[in-house]
């Protein structure tokens, strides 16, 4: 059986980052979207809210389970048993940074595969990030992420 590792804040889940753990499901047996745990990062929705989203957000794919990452990727897919890890790439910049965190996971763990996907045309430029950014504009977010999203963002505009 194979299983793959998409790990992603989620803060919050985009159209992008399940654009990506779609085509991972369609490519393995099984799929952990790890929402990250980053004690480093300020996050704009705890990890119960992020988790909420995620479920909600990939309820339609049956081979997709939702849990966090706390630590290292690399010491997270060894406790699960997982040798795959799938990211985006959406420009040079990405895969820049893609490429030190391969390196890191493999210095850990020589086992450790990651698979770099482009990203599909139309998503290149929604990223966590950019959707915040966009609602803290006062701008429609919908066509950025799912409506689960929307509605906790705007719960927490009141």
């Amino acid at each position: 059986m194979s299983t793959a590792i998409c790990p992603f804040s989620g803060d919050p889940i985009t159209y992008g980052h399940i654009d990506l753990i779609e085509r991972a499901a369609n490519t393995f047996d099984s799929v952990v979207a790890a929402v990250g745990i980053n004690p480093l990062k300020q996050y704009l929705f705890n990890t119960d809210e992020r988790l909420q989203m995620a479920r909600e957000a990939l309820k339609h794919l049956p081979n997709v389970e939702v849990d966090t990452n706390e630590g290292l990727l690399a010491d997270f897919a060894r406790h699960k048993g997982i040798h795959t890890i799938v990211r985006c790439i959406r420009n040079s910049e990405d895969f820049n940074y893609e490429w030190q965190l391969h390196q890191i996971n493999e210095s850990i763990d020589a086992t450790l595969e990651t698979l770099w996907l482009p990203c599909s045309t139309g998503k290149q430029d929604i990223s966590s990030s950019a959707v915040k950014l966009c609602w803290q504009q006062g701008n429609d977010v919908s066509g950025m992420v799912p409506l689960v999203v929307v509605r906790m963002m705007q719960a927490r505009n009141r």
